[in-house]
Order: structure tokens, then C-alpha cells, then sequence
């Protein structure tokens, strides 16, 4: 535990990061966003990264909006209740535009959900499909009634409708889905896309036709910034106007500056590491309790994240439907993890490797596999940058490693299924659970508890779900944390539990 603070203090000498060129101040009618990559694609349906999400919400609307306050509001439909436990109808809202002028019509909407599910297709090339495999059928009624029918009761329909972008059916087919993916990205949402470069920046301008008004911003520019410390500098200098994730160590530069400010709030992101049970030594429920008890949550909680953050016991967050508290979590015992390791056939230790893309996050990913040596869990971690090799390796090599380290952030949603079916469900839609998960009888609990209305049964389905994961742990459970913004005084805006940037709420400060 000694060895691994120093060497991962964050450089604060922020006047000698350079800046980029075109970095400096900007017009008052632009936002700037600084994120530390670009999700592969501006299809919303084809990805399921954070900083795509973070874009899309604000060129794309769904049936459902949630406030500031996390309540569901209207958006694209204008009401919706539950006709039987199987079939909800939602009214649509009439006369609303996408950016190419076009209408939103029911077959949008039915086109939209149509292009995830993939009737009759046993390959999904989707990865939102895990979200809405419950629906069996979106039925047209009327033009401005639709029916989404699920195979069983389905609890989570509203939460994952409210992320769940509706797109142009007629523009698609046009234009095909690689161009709408890049340059012809279209959405009824309050920007739309001007320009795209890789790497670069994506820059929206405000639909001056959006059925909720005009947006206070008539620009947003999304930057990719990969270093944090290159993010706080271009803040304080103007460059952007609001920086995610901010560091421990840079947050006391931030408070103090007379131009900037920090805003928090804790949010259902968790972090883990996805260990291989099907290949050793992971596959030793002894080794994979060894790694949990090699962590020292705390500490970095405390050391990295300011306090920011709470230790979980398993990938469950407090504010999340079905958390159960009674399940204790993992403390740190080097002793007990080495004795463990021994008991698994390591007594002199053993190599392993651990992935990452999560950049922004590489002293945690670097700190953690240090801890895991410590123990004789000799990590070697490698950083992936964001983009195809990571993806091509994540989706078919990344299944033959020993691990991966990332955070979920639920799709926003406040239920435990939410993390539970993408870590761990092993069938397609268990995005990470089919290459790593191999535990008993987890699937079919997982199963249940998104297929009951009873919200008591659910409650006692996830106590025995955490119980389990606990016991067998599929993976190295860590902690929580905040949406750490950085904010220019010139904008006003703050953070949201549910972890969206969503910037029609930003506006000016004069």
C-alpha cells in the first residue's frame, strides 16, 4: 500500500500543459463541452459509450425525458400508461420536425426500435438491444398512437425509454446507416450536427424549429481532451466551459480560480474489474476473492477521489431500485487475499493481464493493478485507447483475457437490472457478463427480476442476486462516484444525478 500513491500524483503544474491550437476564448453564443474521447459513431443505436450518450441527448429526443429531479416528463410522447401488464401506449406529440424538416411520424418511432430488436434475426448488431429485448412488438394504432407490447411484464419500460433515441426512418434509408452514423446524423433534438471531425470536435448548431424552443446556446462544441489536466487548463483559460470527471488533485485549482468553479453530485456509476471465470486463475472462486480483498477501496476513494465516492459491496449502487445494505462488502486484507491465492494453487503468485479504454481514469486503473501485485496478482494493465481496435478487441478477443477494468453508469437507469443483466447476463445483451460471467443459476434470477411487476419480489430476487455475486465474485467490486464538473462562472449549469449533460438547461451567466 506504500508504493503506489506517489507515482500517481496528477501533474498541477497546469500553466506548463500546452494548449492546443484554437483553444482561448470564444463567442458568447457557444458552449464548449470538453470530453476525454468521441464515442465510435453519432448513431445513437449503435454504441453504448458515455461520451456518445453525453452528445446525443442533445441531437436526439426520446418517447420520455427525466428532470433535473428525476422525474419522467413528457417528450416525444405526450402521455403513456399501461393498458395490461404487457402493453403500454404512448400518445405521440404532433407537429415535431427533424433537423432535415422532415415529420415525426409513428413509423419513425416503430422504425426506431425495429432497427435494435431485429425481428427474426438471431444476431443483434445492436448493443443498446440488452435495453429493450423485453419488447416483442411496437404496434402502429394511429398516427399518433403506438403500442409497445413485451414478452413478459417488464418493470423497466419507462426508465429505458427515457434514453431511447427516436430516429428518421426515411432519412436512414436514404442516406444509409455509415453516413448517418458520421456526416448525416439527423434528430428532432434542440442541436443539430454542423460538423464532425475525428478526435477533434463535434460541432452542433441550435434547430431553430425544436418544438421546445430555441436552446440559451446557439453553438455546442464537443472537444476531445483526452488528459484531464490539458481539460483544466483550457478551462481556466476559456478554451471550454465545462470538463467532466475532475481529478482529486485538481479540484482545489478549479475552487480557487476567480473564473472557474466545481459542481458534484453522486451518481449510479460504479466501478469494477470484470474477471475471466472461465480461464485461471479466475476461474478459482479463491483467486477472484483474493483480488477483492487486495483493494484498498478507501484509500482511493479518499487519496484519488477526495472523498467523492462510496465503497459497494457489490456493482449494486445505494440509489439504485433493490439495493440491499445488509450485504457487507469486501475489506482490504492483504493477508487473508494471499492466503486465499495459496488455497486457489498461487502460493508464489501468478501473471495476469487487465484492459482498460477508460482513459480518463488510467491512475485508478494503474493504482489498482499495483495493489493486485502487491498480493501476487502480478497485473500488467494495458490502456486502450477509445475506438475500433478497442471495440474489435472488446467485443470478440477481449472474452480470452483476465479482466477488464471500466465503470457503469446504468444507462442512467435507477434499478438494479440496470448493471446487473450487462455485467453479468451471458446471453446476447449481456454485453460484458458473455465474455466474463460464468456463475450458476445467475441468468435465470436475473430473468425473473426484470419479468415481475411485483416490486417486492424484485426487492428479494436482488437481496439474493448481491448475496451471490458476493460470494462468487465475478468480479473485483470497488466504489462509487460523483459527476465531478468543472464550470466556467460565465455558465450556468450543474451536476445531475443522472450523469447527462443536458445542455438545454445550461444559459449564460451576463
Amino acid at each position: 500500500m506504500k508504493r503506489w500513491l506517489p507515482g500517481l500524483v496528477v501533474l498541477t503544474l497546469l500553466g506548463l500543459v500546452a494548449v492546443p491550437i484554437g483553444a482561448g476564448a470564444q463567442g458568447k453564443d457557444t458552449l464548449t463541452v470538453a470530453l476525454p474521447s468521441h464515442a465510435p459513431t453519432l448513431d445513437p443505436h449503435m454504441h453504448f459509450e458515455r461520451v456518445g450518450i453525453l452528445v446525443n441527448i442533445n441531437m436526439f429526443d426520446s418517447l420520455l425525458h427525466r428532470s433535473a429531479k428525476l422525474e419522467f416528463e413528457p417528450s416525444l410522447a405526450l402521455s403513456w400508461k399501461a393498458l395490461n401488464d404487457t402493453t403500454w401506449e404512448f400518445k405521440l406529440r404532433k407537429g415535431v420536425k427533424f433537423h432535415d424538416g422532415s415529420i415525426l411520424t409513428a413509423e419513425d418511432v416503430k422504425f426506431s426500435f425495429d432497427r435494435v430488436l431485429e425481428p427474426g434475426k438471431e444476431q443483434k448488431k445492436s448493443p443498446q438491444y440488452g435495453n429493450v429485448r423485453a419488447i416483442k412488438e411496437v404496434k402502429i394504432v394511429n398516427a399518433d398512437t403506438i403500442h409497445l407490447i413485451t414478452d413478459k411484464p417488464f418493470p423497466l419500460l419507462l426508465e429505458r425509454v427515457v434514453f431511447f433515441p427516436i430516429v428518421p426512418k426515411k432519412h436512414i434509408e436514404k442516406v444509409g446507416e455509415e453516413a448517418f452514423g458520421s456526416t448525416a446524423a439527423v434528430g428532432t433534438g434542440p442541436w443539430k450536427l454542423v460538423e464532425w471531425k475525428r478526435d477533434q470536435h463535434i460541432r452542433l448548431e441550435a434547430f431553430d424549429q425544436h418544438w421546445r424552443g430555441k436552446p440559451a446556446f446557439k453553438y455546442v462544441v464537443f472537444r476531445a481532451i483526452p488528459e484531464v489536466a490539458t481539460a483544466v487548463a483550457e478551462l481556466k483559460t476559456g478554451g471550454v466551459d465545462i470538463i467532466r470527471n475532475v481529478n482529486a488533485d485538481l479540484m482545489p485549482d478549479i475552487k480557487s480560480h476567480p473564473l472557474t468553479r466545481i459542481s458534484t453530485t453522486p451518481i449510479l456509476r460504479v466501478h469494477y474489474i470484470s474477471l475471466d471465470m472461465r480461464s485461471a486463475p479466475f476461474d478459482k472462486k479463491a483467486a477472484r476473492q483474493a483480488a477483492n480483498y487486495a483493494i484498498d477501496k478507501q484509500a482511493m476513494i479518499q487519496k484519488m477521489m477526495a472523498g467523492l465516492g462510496r465503497q459497494v459491496a457489490t456493482v449494486v449502487q445505494p440509489a439504485a431500485f433493490g439495493f440491499d445494505p445488509s450485504v457487507p462488502s469486501y475489506p482490504y486484507d492483504p493477508k487473508k487475499a494471499k492466503e486465499l491465492l495459496a488455497q486457489a494453487g498461487y502460493p508464489n503468485g501468478v501473471d495476469i493481464t487487465l484492459h482498460s479504454s477508460s482513459v480518463d481514469w488510467r491512475p485508478h486503473f494503474e493504482a489498482l493493478g499495483q495493489m493486485l501485485t502487491e498480493v501476487g496478482l502480478r497485473t500488467t494493465v494495458k490502456m486502450w485507447d477509445p475506438g475500433p481496435a478497442w471495440n474489435k478487441f472488446f467485443q470478440s478477443e477481449g472474452k480470452a483475457t483476465n479482466g477488464q477494468y471500466g465503470n457503469w453508469g446504468n444507462y442512467s437507469v435507477f434499478d438494479a437490472d440496470a448493471v446487473l443483466h450487462p455485467l453479468y447476463h451471458t446471453e446476447p445483451g449481456g454485453w460484458i457478463g458473455k465474455h466474463y460471467a460464468r456463475v450458476e443459476g445467475l441468468d435465470k434470477l436475473i430473468d425473473e427480476g426484470r419479468s415481475s411487476i411485483d416490486q417486492a419480489k424484485r426487492k428479494r430476487i436482488y437481496a439474493e442476486i448481491q448475496r451471490m455475486i458476493r460470494e462468487e465474485a465475478p468480479s473485483i467490486f470497488l466504489y462509487t462516484q460523483n459527476d465531478t464538473l468543472g464550470i466556467s462562472k460565465k455558465v450556468a449549469y450543474e451536476a445531475r444525478p443522472d450523469e447527462w449533460l443536458w445542455l438545454f438547461a445550461a444559459k449564460p451567466v451576463n
